[in-house]
């Protein structure tokens, strides 16, 4: 004799609020994200225009160091956010249809090529 399949019913009320810890540590890892990336546009080299080459304006042609100890502070403490926030992923992935934050992923890794870049350069 089969069994009949029981039917799961789904108790959660929406998001709970681990649930939202990882969505606040996906957007607070974006926003630091994006500012490194301003960071590092502003501590790259310049580039010569027409204009500088025609009036023999002096450009900074190196990386400026101060600037990018900033970028390496925020992407450390980008990486932090995204292993805090993949943690929490983790203690909501019990079910089969609960799935992993990919920003959070894909954040975390970038942050940390970041940092060994800047450790490696």
């Amino acid at each position: 004799m089969a069994q009949p399949e029981k039917r799961l019913t789904e108790r959660r009320k929406g998001p709970d609020a681990v649930v939202k810890a990882v969505w606040w540590t996906a957007g607070i890892s974006w926003l630091l994200f994006v500012a490194a990336l301003i960071f590092v546009e502003t501590a790259r080299p310049e580039i010569a225009t027409f204009f500088d080459r025609q009036f023999n304006i002096s450009i900074r042609d190196y990386w400026d160091e101060n600037v990018l100890l900033y970028v390496f502070i925020i992407l450390v403490l980008n990486f932090a956010v995204c292993v805090i926030g993949f943690i929490f992923n983790m203690a909501r992935h019990k079910r089969k249809t609960d799935r992993f934050n990919r920003s959070i992923l894909v954040l975390g890794a970038l942050s940390l090529a970041g940092i060994l870049w800047y450790l490696f350069r």
